[in-house]
């Protein structure tokens, strides 16, 4: 019974040992070149679809304002 005790400590503390000795607590690596052009090209590149949108947005939101204003009008006519 010590033998297999014994036996299961000793298995115990040696899978303990590589978990502890096989966990890596390193601080991630910084962005590569590549990954960093990469981000930046993906920035511009939304930033480009975005703002037509965005003024599409603004112009159709005014036309709906005078719209509504020219209705008012007609309606005290």
């Amino acid at each position: 019974m010590k033998k297999v005790l014994s036996y299961c400590l000793i298995g115990l503390v040696l899978v303990s040992g590589a978990f502890v000795g096989c966990s890596d607590k390193k601080e991630p690596a910084e962005k590569g070149a590549i990954e960093k052009m990469t981000e930046e090209t993906a920035r511009e590149a939304v930033k480009q679809i975005r703002t037509p949108i965005d003024k599409a947005r603004s112009v159709a939101k005014q036309q709906e304002e005078k719209n509504k204003e020219m209705d008012d009008a007609l309606k005290k006519q």
